[in-house]
């Protein structure tokens, strides 16, 4: 199966059923057309500062959370945690599949305001398809249709 790197760990937890923790491993992912490209994209996390913060405080705390995430002992204790982007750091079972990723090139998600209302018009338009009432195509012209007419409302079209 392939799933979001973020579930990976909750597949591999004590919370979860052990016996499907213990026949699961995580890999890198499958390549286009059998290439060596990548059939996924990569997700980062980041850091966030108010707009209304001081210049100095925004500073300090940019300063504060990137000197805590960029600590190689930090990384290596916690390889679960997340895909940490630290020389010298060795991923965990949960983060090999992600990591591999990486080091394969994929791309990064194209993180544009278009693709918000890409996702709001499938995840409002695939229900009736994922229901059984719709055909794929009908599902598929619906999704056209709704991003078409956000699109055109925001100005992007």
């Amino acid at each position: 199966m392939h799933v979001w790197g973020s579930a990976a760990a909750s597949l591999l937890d004590d919370e979860g059923d052990q016996a499907v923790k213990a026949d699961t491993r995580l890999a890198a992912p499958p390549t286009v057309g059998g290439g060596s490209e990548p059939a996924t994209t990569l997700w980062w996390d980041g850091i966030a500062i108010a707009t209304n913060t001081s210049d100095a405080d925004a500073e300090a705390s940019f300063r504060a959370l990137v000197g805590a995430a960029s600590s190689t002992e930090m990384a290596n204790a916690n390889p679960d945690a997340a895909v940490w982007l630290i020389n010298g750091y060795t991923p965990g079972q949960a983060a090999g599949g992600v990591a591999a990723a990486a080091q394969m090139g994929a791309a990064p998600y194209p993180s544009i305001p278009q693709m918000g209302l890409l996702h709001g018009a499938m995840s409002n338009e695939m229900v009736e398809f994922l229901q059984g009432t719709e055909s794929a195509e009908q599902a598929l012209k619906d999704i056209e249709a709704a991003y078409i007419a956000k699109a055109k409302e925001q100005g992007f079209l």
